[in-house]
C-alpha cells in the first residue's frame, strides 16, 4: 500500500521558482504521478506546456492566479484546475509573503512518461528551461509549445458536505483523467468500487479518518495521499472531524 504524507516526500528545487514534494512517483505507477507544488511568494511562474501529460491542480493554501491557454482564473484553497496536454499554462502567486501551494496530479498519455524515469529526472532536465521561461515570461523556448486546440482548461470548486461523491472533472472532457470528491460528515463512510480500467490517487484535503484499499487500512489526515491500483476496491470512514477526499483517476484502458 502506498500511503504518504508530504513530510515523507522527496523534495525537488526547480531553479528557485518552486519546490516539488513527490508523493507518488511515476516509477511506482502505470500512468500517474502526484506531488505537492509550492510556488515562491510574489512569483510570476514560467509559461510552459506538457505535450505528454494532462494535469490537475488542487489549491491547498495561498492565493494567486492560474492561466490556462487564453483563460485566467483566480486561485484559492479548494479550487481545482484541469490543464489539457499541449496547452500553455502559468501559475502566478499574488501574495508577496506567502507561498502558493497546490496538489499536483499528472496523468501521462503513454507509457513513455515524457522519457524520464522519475520526477527527479524530469526536474533535473527541465529546471533551467523553466528558469528562462519565468525570466522571459515566454513559453517559446525548448519545452514550450503553442496553446492546444483540442480542449480548454477548466476550474471546479470542492463540494460542501453530502453523502454522495461529486464529479469535479468528467472523463468525457479529458483524454485520460477524471476527478471525484467526497465530503463526509463525522462517523459516515463511502465505498470506492473496483475499476479495472483506471488507477486512482486519493488525496485527503481535510479532516481525519480511515481509508481501506483492498485488505489494507491506513489512518489518515490532511494531505495524506494513497494509490488505488486498477481492479482494487476501497472504502472511506470519516473520523470526528469529518473527511474530505478527492479521487483523481487515470484511465489506462477505455
Amino acid at each position: 500500500m502506498i500511503c504518504r504524507h508530504p513530510t515523507q516526500g522527496q523534495k525537488l528545487d526547480v531553479a528557485g521558482l518552486n519546490e516539488i514534494t513527490v508523493l507518488i512517483d511515476r516509477s511506482e505507477t502505470e500512468l500517474t504521478e502526484v506531488a505537492m507544488n509550492s510556488w515562491s511568494p510574489g512569483l510570476d511562474g514560467p509559461p510552459h506546456a506538457h505535450d505528454q501529460k494532462e494535469q490537475n491542480f488542487l489549491v491547498t493554501s495561498g492565493r494567486g492566479e492560474v492561466v490556462i491557454g487564453a483563460d485566467r482564473f483566480p486561485a484559492a484553497p479548494g479550487d481545482l484546475f484541469y490543464v489539457p496536454a499541449g496547452v500553455v499554462h502559468q501559475t502566478i502567486n499574488l501574495n508577496k509573503d506567502q507561498r502558493l501551494v497546490y496538489f499536483l496530479f499528472n496523468a501521462f498519455l503513454d507509457a513513455g512518461k515524457e522519457g524520464h524515469a522519475s520526477f527527479a529526472d524530469h526536474i533535473a532536465k527541465v529546471k533551467h528551461v523553466r528558469r528562462q521561461q519565468a525570466d522571459e515570461q515566454k513559453a517559446g523556448v525548448p519545452g514550450g509549445t503553442a496553446p492546444g486546440t483540442r480542449r480548454r482548461g477548466a476550474k471546479s470548486v470542492l463540494p460542501g458536505p453530502g453523502p454522495a461523491a461529486t464529479t469535479l472533472i468528467k472523463r468525457s472532457e479529458t483524454t485520460r483523467c477524471e476527478a471525484l470528491a467526497w465530503h463526509l460528515a463525522a462517523g459516515s463512510g463511502a465505498t470506492i468500487p473496483a475499476d479495472a480500467h483506471k488507477e486512482q490517487t486519493l488525496f485527503v484535503h481535510s479532516g481525519t479518518g480511515t481509508i481501506q484499499i483492498g485488505t489494507e487500512r491506513a489512518e489518515v489526515k490532511a494531505h495524506h495521499t494513497l494509490l488505488v491500483p486498477r481492479g482494487t476496491a476501497g472504502a472511506l470512514a470519516a473520523g470526528a472531524e469529518g473527511l474530505q477526499v478527492v479521487s483523481f483517476g487515470t484511465v489506462i484502458t477505455p
